[in-house]
Parts: C-alpha cells; sequence; structure tokens
C-alpha cells in the first residue's frame, strides 16, 4: 500500500493504484507500475555482463577515489553512479582499459611518461612544466594502479605535488608489468585551506612496463 505523506502534492511513498513514487538522492518521483518482462535475450545477457563488470570494477575506487575526488563535483549522483554511466560501455571482453575515465573534471591533467614496475614498485614520472592554462606546481597528484590478473588497487601512500614529477606505488606481489593498468590525475585545492578541494583533472592512462 502507498502512502501520501501529507497532500495530494507532497512525497508519495509505495504503490497508489497504478504508480508507484518513493526518492532518490533527495528527489521524490513518480511513475507508471510496471511488471517488468525478462525474456534473458542475448543482449540482455551481454549488458547484465557488462554491468556486473563495471560495478565490480568501481566499487574498490569508492573510498580511495569517489568519496575524497569526485562526490562533490557530481549533482544528482555519486561518482560511483558517473563512473558505471561513463564506463560501462568499455566492459566487455576485453576490457577497454585505455578509454576508461576514473576522474572527471576541467583542471589540467596528468600525462605519465612512464609507469614502470620493478620489485614490486611502480615508478610514475611526469613532466612538471607542462601545467596548461589552469594548472600549477602546487597542484596535486594522485593514482590508482588496477592489477587485470589479481583484480586488486593499489594506491600511493599520499598525494604529491605536480612539481615533483614523480610518485611510487607498492604493488608488492605483482609481477607481470603488462597487467598493471595506470590511472593518474592532478587535484587542484584552496590557496588558504588544503582541505579544500576546487577542481580535479581528467584521469590519463598508462600502461605499466618493466
Amino acid at each position: 500500500m502507498g502512502v501520501i505523506r501529507s497532500g495530494i502534492l507532497s512525497r508519495v511513498s509505495g504503490k497508489v493504484a497504478g504508480v508507484v513514487g518513493g526518492s532518490w538522492k533527495d528527489k521524490a518521483y513518480l511513475r507508471e507500475y510496471v511488471i517488468p518482462a525478462n525474456p534473458n535475450t542475448v543482449p540482455q545477457q551481454i549488458q547484465r555482463l557488462k554491468m556486473a563488470q563495471v560495478v565490480a570494477f568501481a566499487v574498490n575506487l569508492v573510498g580511495q577515489v569517489f568519496n575524497v575526488y569526485t562526490d562533490k563535483f557530481e549533482r544528482g549522483m555519486s561518482g560511483f553512479n558517473r563512473f558505471v554511466k561513463d564506463n560501462i560501455a568499455l566492459m566487455g571482453a576485453p576490457i577497454t582499459f585505455a578509454s576508461v575515465i576514473v576522474t572527471r573534471g576541467k583542471l589540467w591533467g596528468v600525462v605519465a611518461q612512464t609507469a614502470e614496475l620493478s620489485a614490486g614498485v611502480v615508478d610514475i614520472a611526469w613532466d612538471a612544466a607542462i601545467i596548461g592554462n589552469n594548472g600549477a606546481a602546487t597542484d596535486h597528484v594522485y593514482a590508482a594502479l588496477y592489477s587485470e590478473v589479481t583484480d586488486l588497487w593499489f594506491y600511493p601512500a599520499a598525494e604529491v605535488h605536480r612539481s615533483t614529477s614523480g610518485i611510487t606505488i607498492n604493488c608488492a606481489g605483482e609481477t607481470s608489468a603488462p597487467d598493471l593498468k595506470l590511472y593518474i590525475w592532478a587535484a587542484q585545492y584552496s590557496p588558504t585551506s588544503t582541505s579544500l578541494l576546487q577542481m580535479i583533472s581528467n584521469s590519463s592512462f598508462k600502461q605499466v612496463t618493466v
């Protein structure tokens, strides 16, 4: 049974006659009540597989990436949901890793020139002089490293300034560079507060080598 909270123009919860009411991200909605069909066609199976892949790929980015860098810049959805929307088409066999966007923003990004694996550590380097029209040497840089084989994510110990030209990620136990996919981005904070994030960049991709 549906519930009308306070008057016909208020929020509706549950099924009322032929409509269903609810809320998502603090937004009330009404939709027609429809019993969904489930013919389990081949295209549906492929889409469900892609959805399962993109969710599994993204779930470990929530705390380290989405909550810190992307959630505050989204309107009406979480950073996680934005990632799923932007990248589900890239899932499949194989996943198009080079086109995946982990963060999305207007700040001038960071492009890794090298990302080399040695003794369980990936050393990443970029040209600190390339800051574009809105970047700065004081911008922070962070990254995420994904192992295609172990399905694990690895992160740097902390952000570094763009001016340092490099960052490292400990990925002990990983021995195959071709299986490691790097995503790197920049973050700009308020000049008066090192914790007030103002802008982020699109992530860029780099295949790890030895």
